[in-house]
């Protein structure tokens, strides 16, 4: 019996254990069906799938995969695993040097080229989904701030929200911000005014002793003016005021004179496009992103084999990541002509046919059949003329239960996309259109079509998720070249320019 672990999630303090309970259920059905032996569990409770960094579970379960006691991760639903395409790639990664792969209990995805491409549509949507819903907590968050009303989080010292979320006054901590605009401008500084207030026992809104941010947060807040903000919106006297605008523009003039020089610049972590998914041609190690200063200070970026970085040797020379990438999404968009298109989608829609899990929703439809028809024989005999109170009550009872049947039905279609040939072409074309120099645009059509790439000094090769017609020879495959069905992977090799 093949050993294998579950990672479940919920993401909303909304939800509860019966989502887990649910998630667990449905793995444990699917790991009896295939013949697999769980030989433990990984819970997040409340958490985003967001980022993984952020999961305890998520990461001990990666910490555990390096011991080599289970072959598989476990899902209920891919989303599950992560709602991030990069992290996604990036974990994903991580478990296969360890010999575990992923499997999805609702989605029955396989490891062919096919499978791969299902999946990675899939993990785009879940992506797509998450940022949808995030965009609809920031447009239900704007709503409130139009209205300037609170919208959670963190409290503002000096402020309680009342029932109607609008801000009031706190009379007692009001004190205390007037108290410190105060000394600020009579010529205390910052370490002089957090030593008074620590001394006194005094609590910032979060209950912590005060340091110098907690006091630059009071100082720079346009609230006590009675401007009411929230992201890009600002509402004068939005709220109440406890401060006056002149002692709150003296307070910034101080600030301003008083600040020290510019921090030296940190450079942003860079982003390489290509990562868990380019190795080296030679010794097979991954391509690692790395960066170093010319004399004149030019950031130059470049993939270097992580053999290298180790200080052990490897033949393979370092090559310029802008012109690396670019090269991989120019050849990549050249495959995608409108008969591959065409295949593609047919194909991931006949495996998403093959594969659906049918059961739960013809047994919800079924209900929904035997519900309406319960409802009309109650209407005919409304209409012959029986005991009509009880007949009404009943059938509000049967509306009822009719939507709640129809919310169940949707919300298993939901979790078991159906990806149609229409829906696939449409989703492919995209590709054909966008713009390459997106970063979105690029990651996804890397996430999706791309194997695996191995790097050489002098060529290519690039593995996508489909085949030709006929199999090619490790040289250039012809420009034009039909890639026919998808069902194993296929390579192109390209050459360098000198």
């Amino acid at each position: 019996m093949i050993n294998i672990v579950i990672y479940a999630r919920f993401s909303s303090r909304a939800q509860n254990e019966q989502s887990i309970e649910g998630q667990l259920k449905v793995c444990y059905e699917y790991a009896e069906r295939n013949g697999y032996k769980i030989i433990s569990e990984y819970i997040d409770r409340a958490i985003s799938g967001t980022a993984a960094d952020n999961r305890p579970e998520f990461q001990r379960m990666i910490a555990d995969a390096a011991k080599r006691q289970f072959s598989a991760v476990l899902v209920y639903q891919l989303d599950r695993f992560a709602r991030n395409r990069y992290d996604s790639a990036t974990c994903k990664a991580k478990l296969k040097k360890y010999g575990v792969r992923i499997l999805s209990a609702r989605e029955n995805i396989s490891d062919d080229a096919s499978g791969i491409l299902v999946e990675g549509v899939l993990e785009s949507m879940a992506e797509y989904f998450s940022v949808e819903l995030a965009q609809k907590v920031t447009r239900g968050m704007k709503i409130n701030a139009e209205k300037c009303q609170s919208n959670g989080g963190g409290r503002f010292l000096g402020y309680d929200v009342g029932e109607d979320k609008h801000y009031i006054v706190n009379n007692g901590e009001a004190a205390i911000v007037r108290q410190i605009f105060e000394q600020y401008i009579a010529g205390k500084t910052m370490a002089e005014i957090i030593r008074y207030l620590n001394d006194n026992g005094v609590k910032t809104s979060r209950g912590n002793v005060y340091d110098k941010n907690s006091i630059r947060r009071i100082l720079v807040n346009k609230r006590y003016c009675g401007i009411y903000a929230y992201a890009d919106v600002e509402v004068p006297d939005g709220m109440p005021r406890i401060i006056d605008d002149d002692t709150f523009a003296k307070a910034q003039i101080i600030m301003d004179k008083n600040k020290k020089a510019p921090a030296r610049h940190k450079a942003v972590e860079d982003y390489y496009l290509l990562s868990t998914k380019i190795f080296c041609g030679y010794c097979g190690a991954a391509l690692i992103g790395d960066s170093g200063h010319s004399k004149t200070g030019t950031v130059h970026q470049y993939y270097k084999c992580a053999t290298i970085r180790k200080r052990e040797e490897c033949e393979k020379k370092t090559v310029r990541k802008g012109y690396l990438e670019d090269l991989v999404i120019a050849e990549t968009l050249k495959i995608l002509t409108p008969e591959r298109i065409d295949s593609i989608a047919r194909s991931i829609e006949e495996r998403c046919e093959k594969e659906r899990n049918t059961d739960a929703l013809k047994r919800l439809q079924k209900l929904i059949r035997e519900n309406e028809t319960a409802t009309t024989n109650l209407v005919k005999s409304l209409e012959a003329g029986r005991v009509t109170d009880i007949i009404y009550a009943q059938i509000e009872k049967r509306q009822q239960e009719k939507s709640d049947l129809e919310a169940q039905l949707a919300r298993e279609k939901m979790q078991q996309p159906l990806l149609t040939y229409q829906q696939m072409k449409f989703f492919f074309e995209r590709f054909t259109t966008g713009d390459p120099s997106d970063t979105d645009f690029r990651q996804t059509l890397v996430d999706i079509l791309i194997s695996r790439i191995d790097l050489c000094n002098d060529h290519i090769t690039i593995y996508y998720n489909a085949q030709d017609g006929q199999k090619q020879s490790p040289t250039a495959v012809p420009e034009g070249a039909d890639m026919g069905r998808l069902v194993t992977r296929t390579r192109i090799e390209l050459v360098f320019p000198a």
